[in-house]
């Protein structure tokens, strides 16, 4: 070998070195800071409210799936076949997020859950968005973390720091702190450090002149999985919900469930796209009887992030994803979606109004 050859061949070693040595580096940084949380923690509940609730009285929860403020009409996602990582600049993030506080008010819900929400990630331009949400709101809130990494190396330019989760916005008044409720995740290690931890989180209202409550469950299940981890985690939803329902609770959950709902009509929006998101579909066989999904296909609830929206493409990829479900002694009065359009949010909101049997 030459001179020349062996100086390219140990400048060729050495680079690669070094990009071994960062790369391992990386690994073990991700590995020992990654987010580990119990199965079940408390959770602080701040703000006052005093509102009690009555057996004879209407019920309105929403739920909205808020993209951390970034994945508006004018938005892509480079995991459902697009190209961004995050908006061109903060005043989206903020704008899109005071016009859905504008939403929430108009639509004069007394509880809300809300998913995929920022305190202080790369991907929001650091905006505190639980923040924002609780001071906008006349009662009490609660924030529960599912995602949290220092530093996600993909792809380029890299999704960074993120801080994420679960808010539930409340005007009844609450007994004790809220729950963050751990549910099992599909991905095994090194992936699983840059990964999601979803959870539950769960509030308990008190019932006028009774020692019953009101169980509220705010949920986001897996979205970029095999299907296996939407399976076992609708599972165990089922079970921790069939709990409180068996303990004489009035149990209402809703969110984002990445699956769709039985009973509702799939030729209403065809599956256009086949290579991104699937959304798979509830196994409602795994709720015991007397259980009901509370759904509505009036409009669309979510639409793929493969492209910026164009409202007059008829093969835009729309979904039904978000929606409740409740025990058999909690009477549906109504389900709607609210047709926001997806200007703010690649989701749209979803109200239900119940009362208690």
């Amino acid at each position: 070998m030459s001179k020349r050859m062996k100086k390219v061949f140990l400048g060729f070693a050495g680079v690669l070195t070094v990009i071994v040595m960062v790369f391992l580096a990386l690994l073990i940084f991700l590995t020992v800071r990654e987010y580990r949380p119990k199965q079940k923690e408390s959770v602080k509940i701040s703000g006052e409210a005093s509102l009690k609730i009555q057996k004879n009285r209407e019920i309105s929860i929403l739920t909205w799936n808020v993209g951390y403020g970034a994945l508006s009409e004018t938005e892509d996602f480079f995991m459902d076949g697009g190209k961004k990582v995050r908006p061109d600049s903060a005043s989206l993030v903020k704008e899109n997020i005071q016009e859905m506080q504008s939403v929430l008010k108009k639509s004069g819900s007394e509880v809300v859950f809300l998913q995929e929400v920022d305190r202080n990630s790369k991907r929001s331009y650091e905006y505190d968005e639980v923040k924002a949400f609780s001071d906008g709101w006349s009662g009490t809130s609660a924030y529960a973390r599912n995602f949290y990494c220092d530093y996600i190396p993909y792809p380029f330019p890299a999704i960074g720091k993120v801080d994420g989760g679960l808010v539930m916005l409340n005007q009844f008044a609450t007994e004790g702190d809220a729950q963050r409720l751990a549910l099992p995740t599909p991905f095994a290690w090194p992936v699983r450090t840059c990964q999601l931890k979803r959870c539950l989180l769960m509030e308990r209202a008190s019932i006028e002149e009774s020692d019953r409550q009101v169980v509220f469950v705010n949920l986001h299940l897996e979205a970029y999985d095999d299907g296996e981890g939407k399976a076992e985690q609708t599972k165990l939803l089922a079970q921790i919900l069939e709990r409180e329902y068996k303990a004489g609770n009035y149990v209402i959950a809703g969110g984002d469930f990445n699956q769709t709902f039985e009973g509702l009509d799939a030729s209403k929006y065809p599956i256009w796209d086949d290579e991104n998101f699937q959304a798979g579909k509830v196994d409602e066989s795994v709720f015991d009887e007397g259980w009901k999904f509370a759904a509505d296909d009036t409009f669309p609830t979510c639409r793929l992030l493969n492209r910026p929206y164009d409202r007059n493409d008829r093969k835009t990829q729309f979904y039904v994803i978000d929606g409740f479900v409740l025990s058999p002694n909690v009477e549906l009065e109504e389900v709607k979606v609210l047709d926001e359009d997806f200007k703010n949010s690649d989701h749209n909101p979803v109200q239900i109004k119940v009362k208690l049997k």
